[in-house]
């Protein structure tokens, strides 16, 4: 008997109709769907229409900068989205996001529009086209949806800066029988697919017998690449998790791939510093290597035995992992839901405002932006109406 089964039915797998199959192919995890509804943000407020026609492709590089105060905590965010499309066609766009304000970009080949949780675009692309929207944001709806968390404290002359990735998430994994030399080769295509920061292809894992759902769910994080510094007023005595120079404090480091998910710097002296951070969702490199010393996955089993449900749990985790780190690839929303996405989150100090911008609850006379949970990407629906309505 066999069957094709996608790994979101898991639970279904448990009953004993389904427990009586010899062999399944069952769908591991990726490309799709995200482990949570959001990022991509989306807002509440009216429904966001749109239209890209299929003659069209578009493909985004987006930087989200957040203002941090002296505790770490944000207090301002500006996002600075490129969407670049490809084809001949009109286009009607919503970007949801919880805006307060936004212009137009620099390189932009239009303006954007404006409207409550939403940038939109409207016009026509001969070939290509470049629409570039730099927009502030309310901070609090973004904040949990962030990668990085940051704390950072002051005893005495000590300073301590704690930043932990906040992209942890629990799922639901399956377990059962593999073959290990086509675990081996899903291993190695997985890895090909990482280190070549290419969106996981779908793929199949053969499993013989009864599937059942693992005791306890996968605690997955997208991997995170970090670097900044730490300027200071005067030189440090001592740092502690980062190399001093100068007055400047440096750190890099990747947060989860089976790493620890927070680091600490620890500076003595040298007065209040100024923090200049980035992020960037990377790939899964140790999960992925080999044991052993081998070049491969499917040599390392050639080698020496593996065991099936060890190679099929690195297999899944790694996999979610990931799609993990594909989802905060892009931050706010791209018409073009098979279209690539590059995010890179800045965090660097600033003061706090003085008070949140009062229009954002005055303006349509609704209750105050609410960023709701969504599935990838802008809705997609027919609505002509749009040309007139974004310059509204």
């Amino acid at each position: 008997m066999r069957r094709l089964l996608p790994a979101a039915a898991v639970a279904a797998l448990l009953a004993p109709a389904a427990a009586l199959a010899d062999v399944q192919q069952v769908l591991l995890p990726g490309p799709t769907p995200y482990p949570t509804p959001s990022p991509p943000l989306v807002t509440g407020g009216a429904p966001p229409w749109a239209t890209l026609t299929f003659k069209i492709h578009s493909s985004t590089d987006q930087r989200v900068r957040s203002g941090v105060d002296e505790r770490g905590r944000v207090v301002s965010v500006r996002a600075l989205e490129r969407l670049r499309l490809t084809g001949t066609g009109d286009y009607l766009i919503v970007v949801s996001a919880p805006v307060l304000d936004v212009r137009t970009g620099p390189g932009s080949e239009s303006q954007p529009g404006q409207r409550r949780g939403q940038i939109l675009w409207s016009g026509f692309s001969s070939k290509r086209r470049l629409l570039v929207s730099d927009a502030k944001l309310h901070p609090g709806p973004v904040r949990p949806y962030l990668p990085l968390r940051l704390e950072s404290s002051r005893e005495g002359d000590r300073y301590e800066l704690a930043v932990t990735n906040a992209t942890t998430t629990s799922e639901v994994a399956f377990q059962g029988t593999g073959l290990p030399k086509e675990l081996a080769v899903l291993l190695d295509r997985t890895r090909q697919d990482s280190l070549a920061h290419r969106r996981l292809r779908p793929a199949y894992v053969t499993i013989s017998g009864a599937i059942s759902q693992r005791p306890r769910q996968a605690r997955i994080s997208a991997p995170l690449r970090v670097e900044g510094r730490l300027r200071f007023p005067s030189a440090p005595s001592a740092v502690g998790g980062a190399t001093l120079d100068g007055r400047t404090v440096r750190f890099s480091f990747v947060l989860g791939d089976r790493q620890q998910l927070t680091r600490r710097i620890e500076v003595t002296g040298g007065g209040e510093p100024k923090l200049s951070l980035e992020a960037r969702p990377d790939a899964v490199v140790r999960g992925l290597t080999p044991p052993g010393g081998a070049g491969t996955w499917s040599a390392a089993v050639a080698l020496a035995p593996q065991p099936a449900d060890a190679l099929l749990e690195r297999l899944i985790e790694t996999r979610m992992e990931l799609v993990r780190s594909d989802q905060f690839q892009g931050f706010l929303s791209n018409p073009d839901q098979l279209g690539r996405d590059r995010t890179v989150y800045v965090y660097e100090t600033a003061a706090a405002p003085h008070a949140v911008a009062g229009s954002t609850s005055s303006s349509s006379g609704g209750d105050p932006l609410t960023v709701l949970l969504a599935v990838g990407g802008a809705v997609v629906a027919a609505g002509a109406a749009l040309v007139t309505w974004a310059h509204s």
